[in-house]
């Protein structure tokens, strides 16, 4: 699934493709990828222009000339596709704008978890749906207040979107094995210290995944990404990655490493 870095990815090539073009057509093979209906995002894109994104967590907000703001969540395997000739159509772009200059935006929805909203503010969805300041952006002071009203373990609150928007489950992984933190402790059970570093380690995880383009072969070697898969070798220890359930999502983490207090 598409996380925090890999959005950042789509976000950068769609501000160097397709902002301030005039959308001639719209077009959706199937509707239940729109949030709102059909007739409104033909009313309010076509003879548009996008304008202007803005990245929350894994939701990508585009701005337009318009009165309304478009909305992509790309789901599991969406991503955008910028194309002249018909022909070239993506076989999963299920979404396609088309602008005056002949070129067309596709969006390749393959699972077709992914979808298109329409919204009148940014600030309002992002409280309807209790999303966090985006991670990248989230201070220290923020993060530390988040986790002081839970109690349950590291690994599911990391993941909550409205602690730390845009991080999934292999990010989190990764920055509990950066900070030697067991997936399963108990966040009241965590030491200031112990929220520093992994604040610390999310930011690292970040920026290195964004610098990388979301490559994971290009990252350092310390990184868990490398090695996540049970019976895997810790790179810090030598000894097996194990695999467990945490709020429900398969985790990964080095019992030798990563020490449960």
């Amino acid at each position: 699934m598409p996380e925090l870095p890999e959005v950042e990815g789509y976000k950068v090539y769609i501000d160097n493709t397709s902002l301030h073009k005039r959308i001639t057509a719209f077009e959706c093979r199937d509707v239940r990828l729109l949030k709102a209906s059909l007739a409104d995002f033909e009313k309010h894109l076509i003879n548009q222009e996008l304008t202007e994104t803005q990245r929350i967590g894994k939701y990508l907000f585009i701005k337009t000339s318009g009165q309304k703001i478009l909305v992509i969540h790309f789901g599991m395997t969406g991503r955008p596709n910028y194309y002249k000739e018909k022909e070239d159509r993506p076989k999963f772009g299920h979404i396609v704008l088309t602008f005056e200059n002949g070129f067309h935006f596709a969006f390749e929805n393959k699972r077709k978890f992914g979808w298109w909203d329409l919204t009148d503010s940014i600030a309002d969805y992002k409280v309807a749906r209790n999303l966090s300041d985006d991670a990248r952006d989230l201070t220290l002071e923020d993060f530390k207040a988040s986790l002081r009203k839970r109690k349950t373990f590291i690994k599911a609150v990391v993941m909550d979107q409205s602690v730390a928007a845009g991080v999934g489950n292999w990010m989190a992984d990764d920055i509990l094995y950066q900070s030697k933190i067991h997936p399963e402790q108990k966040v009241q059970d965590l030491s200031e210290k112990d929220i520093e570093t992994i604040f610390k380690a999310m930011r690292h995880v970040i920026e290195v995944a964004i610098e990388n383009d979301a490559h994971h072969p290009d990252f350092p070697e310390e990184f868990l990404i490398h090695n996540r898969k049970e019976g895997a070798t810790c790179f810090h220890t030598g000894t097996e990655i194990q695999k467990i359930k945490v709020g429900g999502r398969s985790t990964y983490f080095s019992p030798g490493w990563q020490i449960l207090k």
